[in-house]
């Protein structure tokens, strides 16, 4: 199960970004959109090179397993760049990568 945590000092006036996110995570990581879970948080009080004037945004995806992490930092960048007008050198991704034994789903653990 994906769990991607978004949080900006970006804006977004898209009612459908989460969805959005979400479909992207599915699509990037080759899993069903159904178990992906996002929290996006925009317009957050936060400081970027020491200001809170400079727009930036700090994402994380928890995944098990990630077959090529270069083009998952690459798309969620693009992403939080295009969605919330933040500048790119100021997007960090944490990639986590979960065992099977540390996820549940509907209650249940997968491995």
């Amino acid at each position: 199960m994906p769990f991607l945590t978004i949080k900006t000092n970006g804006f977004c006036n898209d009612v459908e970004i989460a969805d959005k996110a979400a479909i992207l995570s599915a699509e990037i990581l080759g899993k069903p959109l159904k178990v992906v879970a996002v929290d996006l948080q925009y317009n957050v009080q936060m400081a970027f090179d020491g200001s809170r004037q400079k727009k930036g945004a700090w994402i994380e995806l928890a995944a098990i397993g990630f077959k090529d992490k270069d083009a998952v930092v690459k798309a969620l960048t693009d992403f939080a760049e295009q969605s919330f007008g933040v500048e790119r050198d100021l997007i960090c991704v944490r990639l986590i990568d979960l065992q099977k034994t540390d996820v549940a789903h509907g209650g249940n653990l997968l491995g």
